[in-house]
């Protein structure tokens, strides 16, 4: 049996470091040629969301005092083959707010209903009025489109120098609107070199300057090249104020994302009527049916 020398360790191992090295370098530098929209549907191609996905979350909301509220939901995402996306974020704690839920869908044009289930009500769904790519639901700092995925095809995209932050480098490019031919960018996401994964976006005003900040945190890999972040923030500047996402479950599996948990049927009979306990659950029922359809 021949044991190679020291020498020849090296040169092996130096060799492999060269070849390595020279893949990334590649890989980089095919990347650095995409254009805006190219690098985007990259990105999503590696990290579009299984067909099912069932996630158990909690939410910790926080003031610009410092006050803070923590609920805890159920996540229901269905992917169709026509590009289709079905939502459900259902609430499950703090027990006056249970069975409350948002149920979305996106169809494949883009186009989003937002519905609003409130169980102190009875067997009935709220449309939640606003633009669901700007309109916050339920108090928290998110928009539907935050946590569902940008609709590629009804955006253009303009690359960025890049940039490195806190010593990771990133490929960045700004969100334009479609139609309207603006300098003025609705965001900015700044997409990891590494894994391709937008760790950070900062949203913009109308005046160009930053009012939120979301951030991916937490990641790990689940599936080959496919990324997750098991912690997202949503800093709103402007308020003061901000959301956190802790996701403690994640199962890919269509037995837990069944069809019918999309629809108003199966909230009305697993979430029924439950009569208010008192006069001030029936003000805070107000007030959220109010803030829902401003």
């Amino acid at each position: 049996m021949n044991i190679p020398s020291t020498r020849q360790l090296l040169v092996q191992v130096g060799s492999l470091l060269l070849l390595l090295t020279g893949m990334s370098v590649d890989v980089f530098a095919n990347n650095d040629t995409l254009s805006g929209q190219q690098l985007m549907n990259k990105v999503y191609e590696r990290h579009q969301q299984f067909p099912y996905v069932y996630e158990e979350q909690s939410m910790v909301l926080e003031d610009s005092k410092g006050k803070r509220d923590t609920r805890r939901a159920k996540r229901y995402t269905r992917l169709g083959s026509d590009g289709s996306v079905k939502f459900l974020l259902l609430f499950e704690y703090p027990e006056d707010i249970r069975g409350v839920a948002v149920l979305a869908e996106r169809d494949a044009q883009g186009r989003i209903d937002k519905r609003l289930y409130l169980p102190a009500l009875g067997e009935t769904m709220l449309d939640s009025a606003g633009d669901a790519t700007s309109t916050n639901f339920l108090g928290t700092d998110f928009t539907v489109e935050c946590l569902t995925g940008e609709d590629l095809s009804t955006y253009r995209y303009q690359r960025q120098e890049d940039q490195v932050l806190d010593g990771i480098a990133y490929h960045v490019v700004d969100v334009f609107p479609l139609e309207k031919r603006t300098t003025n960018a609705l965001r900015r996401h700044y997409i990891r070199k590494d894994n391709l994964y937008i760790t950070l976006t900062r949203h913009f005003d109308r005046q160009g300057r930053v009012s939120r900040v979301q951030s991916h945190h937490d990641l790990r890999a689940v599936d080959g090249d496919m990324w997750r972040a098991d912690m997202i923030l949503m800093v709103d500047k402007k308020e003061q104020h901000q959301s956190l996402i802790k996701i403690s479950k994640r199962i890919f599996s269509s037995d837990y994302v069944p069809p019918e948990v999309f629809t108003e049927s199966w909230l009305y009979e697993n979430y029924p009527y439950k009569e208010p306990a008192d006069e001030d659950d029936y003000e805070a029922i107000s007030l959220l049916r109010e803030a829902m359809t401003q």
